[in-house]
C-alpha cells in the first residue's frame, strides 16, 4: 500500500492513496520538487507531476500525442508551444509508466528492467538495463543518443537564462579553497 501525507500533515489527518499505485508491488517511492516516482518489483518506473524539463521521463512534450501523459492537453497548444518557443505540457495526474526507449520508433522498442531510481529537485534518474542483451553499435550510439534524449525541447529554450541551479557558483555553505598563489602571506 503506497500513502501519500504532505508538509502539513498531522497524525490526525488521514493520507491521501492514490488508486494507481494499490496492488502494483512498489518497492520505492521518490521525490522531487514538483514530480515523484514510483519503482515496482517488475522494474517498471511510474512518474506523476508537474513537467520540469523533462523529470518525468515520459518523452519530449513537442512529440508525444495530445492528451498523453507528458504531453500537452490540445494539440493547438502543443503546435503552439513548438512555434513560438514557450509553454509547458499539463501536470501528470495520473502515475504513468515511462519508456526507456524514446525515439527509437517501434522497431527500436525494447524490454527494459529498472532496477534503481533517485530524484531531487528538477531532476530523476533511473539504473536501467536492457533484458534483450542487444546494444547500439558505438558508431551509432551518438545518433541513438540525441533521438532518445533531445538536448532541448523548442519550448524551454525560452527558458534560458532563468535557471535555478547553480551552474559555475558553490552551493550555499560551502566554501571553495582560494586559487593557487592566493594564499596570505604568499606574494606570488
Amino acid at each position: 500500500m503506497v500513502l501519500k501525507g504532505e508538509t502539513e500533515t498531522t497524525p490526525e489527518m488521514l493520507p491521501t492513496i492514490i488508486p494507481e499505485l494499490q496492488n502494483r508491488s512498489v518497492i520505492s517511492v521518490i521525490l522531487g520538487d514538483y514530480h515523484f516516482g514510483a519503482l515496482t518489483s517488475s522494474g517498471k518506473l511510474l512518474t506523476w507531476g508537474q513537467y520540469c524539463k523533462g523529470a518525468l521521463g515520459l518523452g519530449d512534450p513537442g512529440k508525444l500525442p495530445a492528451g498523453s501523459p507528458g504531453g500537452f492537453a490540445e494539440e493547438e497548444r502543443r503546435v503552439r508551444a513548438e512555434t513560438l518557443g514557450h509553454g509547458f505540457p499539463q501536470n501528470v495526474a495520473v502515475p504513468s509508466e515511462v519508456r526507456f526507449d524514446h525515439g527509437l520508433g517501434a522497431e527500436g522498442r525494447v524490454e527494459r528492467y529498472c532496477f534503481a531510481a533517485a530524484a531531487g529537485g528538477w531532476h530523476t534518474g533511473a539504473l536501467v538495463i536492457d533484458l534483450a542483451g542487444d546494444e547500439v553499435p558505438p558508431e551509432d550510439l551518438e545518433q541513438h543518443l540525441e533521438t532518445a534524449m533531445p538536448r532541448e525541447p523548442a519550448f524551454n529554450r525560452g527558458m534560458r537564462g532563468r535557471s535555478r541551479g547553480w551552474i559555475n557558483r558553490p552551493l550555499p555553505g560551502i566554501h571553495m579553497p582560494p586559487p593557487a598563489g592566493s594564499f596570505p602571506g604568499n606574494n606570488m
